[in-house]
């Protein structure tokens, strides 16, 4: 059996599903065939479906990611592609779980998989695990250009003003998911140590994207910090915070 192309040489078996989304907006060739080799994708993976719709059929749809709290985060972050995408002809959902696995050779397929999409009539790739909308180009520069993996890719960090704690903020991610591992939260942080627990989110991101596990009860020290965060695994794929568990961490007073 051939080495992966994209390793994870912490996994540990989790009993989690990787769980994979991303729509494709554009009006695609009639006969749509993609080169394996050219787009480096060995096909669909089994578990994962890529269904074509016409684009007004899918807006009917309560998931739609043009329409909601998702559409308007996506119209915020660029206008003029949220529009392109809202009057494309048609959109390719490529959706489906897989049992954690112990490379991310099948993440890498769909990578080559959307490539093929967005050169076969794509403008626009949504991946609503980030909150975000990517245009054919961006995709191609961000995520395939180059054949090596990089989880800040897929995984989003993000830093905004804890509601729980007046005055501190909360730095949190979303995308784990996809990786069949829980996202981070870790609330409490004085403004001026910011960066220091984005560091120590950023940290979590690369070692679950690897395949590690992190232990509920685990204790890990930071600079800046009194003394050590305690992780305490919470949440469900309910959870419209994450859409997913979490890694729930507090920073000392």
């Amino acid at each position: 059996m051939s080495e992966p192309h994209w390793p994870r040489a912490q996994w540990r078996d989790s009993g989690e599903e990787a769980f994979l989304l991303w729509f494709v907006f554009g009006d695609f060739d009639a006969d749509l065939r993609i080169d394996g080799d050219q787009y480096r994708t060995r096909g669909l993976p089994a578990g994962i479906e890529a269904v074509r719709y016409r684009n007004d059929a899918l807006a009917k749809w309560d998931g739609y990611p043009l329409a909601g709290t998702l559409g308007r985060v996506l119209w915020d972050e660029n206008p003029r592609l949220f529009e392109r995408a809202k009057s494309a002809g048609e959109c390719y959902m490529l959706r489906g779980a897989l049992r954690d696995p112990s490379d991310l050779d099948a993440l890498r397929d769909l990578v080559g998989t959307i490539e093929a999409l967005c050169n076969a009539g794509g403008i626009a790739v949504v991946d609503p695990q980030t909150l975000s909308m990517f245009s054919a180009e961006e995709w191609h520069a961000r995520f395939f250009a180059a054949d090596t993996f990089a989880a800040r890719g897929h995984v989003l960090i993000l830093c905004d003003d804890d509601e729980q704690n007046a005055g501190r903020l909360r730095v949190h991610t979303r995308g784990l998911r996809k990786f069949a591992r829980p996202d981070i939260d870790i609330r409490n942080v004085p403004s001026a140590l910011a960066a220091h627990a984005g560091g120590l989110a950023q940290t979590f991101v690369e070692y679950e994207c690897d395949g590690g596990l992190v232990d509920d009860g685990h204790a890990v020290g930071v600079e800046g910090a009194p003394q050590q965060l305690v992780v305490r695994i919470t949440g469900s794929s309910s959870d419209d915070d994450f859409n997913n568990r979490h890694l729930a961490l507090r920073w000392p007073d």
